[in-house]
């Protein structure tokens, strides 16, 4: 008798298991992906007659209740096809699984070498393959999952399945998946991302978010040199684990980001350009000081006031055709460079040789040294020859106070 009873308590379990599956069925897609899909008659549906795609109707009035309404459609491009942003189990409406989260903007073949060999891709200037890094995605494969393209809202689509599907980390753990859907004619490719784990005991994946897998492709994609923008756009159709946002991340084409890339060259280089009157100015004042003591130890005995002369018309003429051979277009700019440049030398000088006072005087003799430089700067780059001159002038009347015995 208890035999019986537990076999039937066994038979019921086992039952309620199954009619719990078949319900769970009808909220997940044979990967895992949740459902959701909207019923017959939803707002999803292109036609309001509310039945399902049975034989009994024509061919026609099924195809237009499967496809989806024009106000559930949205367009990734400001000049291209429309977009249907959900993924579906099967060619219509009803099936509908998760969102569509991420737009990726550029042309297709780009977008996808930018994700499955971006190393081996012609990024137009990146220095290395180190500067591009090697990718995180791998192939994958999951369940077919379809969604809806048209180059109208009015006009007749076509239901299109995704051309590749990549994951980052492992099949029977836990793992980024991503369907890519580049468009048949434009500009973009959508991507469903989401993140989902093995569950041994459904023998199926389960997706835990579609959120952390649309910032982990934002995140991977930044940093690339091709990536010209990275935005999130409100389209407002929720459901299916979307709040109605999109990631738009925009990759610019080849030549366009060949002219990217000579754009930032050509501000570091005019970066270097500007740090080289500063670096010129530091070196010239702390070369002396080096040269000097190098001269003196090499030369034991020589009157040192010979090898000052040696050394002393280096520090006289070097900050001036510095300031003027190196000085940027900006005039203010380049005061303030040439200013800076003495004034961390002079700075250093007296550090290194352990001047930790310093007399009034001095302090305002190198003071009017910098502004006399500083006016050679700004003369030099504005061309101006009378206010170049007058920075000379300056300049040498201020060295020769110090010899005149009145500094």
């Amino acid at each position: 008798m208890n035999g019986r009873l537990v076999g039937v308590a066994l038979v019921c379990l086992v039952a309620a298991a199954l009619g719990v599956g078949a319900l769970a069925g009808d909220a997940f897609g044979g990967d895992g992906h949740h459902g959701g899909g909207a019923p017959g008659g939803g707002p999803d549906r292109a036609s309001g007659d509310g039945g399902s795609a049975g034989t009994d109707r024509p061919e026609a009035a099924r195809s237009a209740a499967d496809r989806p309404a024009a106000g559930r459609l949205v367009r990734p491009r400001d000049a291209g096809s429309y977009l249907w942003p959900y993924t579906s189990r099967r060619r219509s409406v009803d099936g509908r699984t998760l969102a569509l989260n991420v737009v990726v903007l550029g042309e297709p073949d780009r977008v996808r070498r930018a994700l499955e060999r971006r190393s081996d891709a012609n990024w137009s200037g990146a220095e290395s393959d180190a500067a591009i890094g090697e990718t995180p995605w791998r192939h994958a494969s999951g369940a077919t999952r379809y969604t809806y393209v048209t180059d109208a809202p009015g006009a007749e689509g076509q239901w299109v399945e995704a051309t590749y599907q990549l994951a980052v980390g492992s099949y029977f753990t836990a793992r980024v998946h991503a369907r890519a859907y580049p468009a048949p004619s434009g500009d973009w490719t959508a991507l469903q991302a989401h993140t989902e784990y093995w569950d041994w005991f459904r023998l199926r994946h389960t997706v835990t978010g579609t959120g952390p897998g649309a910032r982990f492709v934002e995140e991977d994609l930044r940093g690339l040199p091709a990536t010209t923008d990275l935005r999130r756009e409100y389209h407002g159709l929720g459901g299916s684990g979307n709040s109605g946002w999109l990631s738009v991340i925009e990759i610019a084409s080849a030549s366009a980001a060949g002219l990217l890339v000579v754009a930032s060259r050509r501000r570091l280089h005019d970066r270097a350009l500007d740090l080289a009157l500063p670096g010129a100015l530091v070196a010239i004042v702390l070369g002396v000081r080096a040269a000097g003591v190098t001269v003196a130890d090499l030369f034991v005995g020589t009157n040192p006031q010979v090898l000052a002369g040696l050394c002393y018309p280096v520090l006289v003429a070097g900050p001036p055709v510095a300031a003027a051979r190196l000085a940027p277009d900006d005039p203010k700019y380049a005061a303030g460079l040439a200013a800076l440049g003495l004034g961390a030398g002079v700075a250093l000088d007296l550090a290194l040789v352990g001047v930790a006072a310093v007399p009034v005087r001095l302090a305002l003799h190198r003071v009017a040294l910098v502004v006399a430089l500083a006016a050679v700067a700004a003369g030099a780059s504005a061309r101006d020859r009378r206010l170049t001159a007058a920075g000379l002038l300056a300049w040498a009347a201020v060295l020769a106070l110090p010899l005149a015995g009145l500094v």
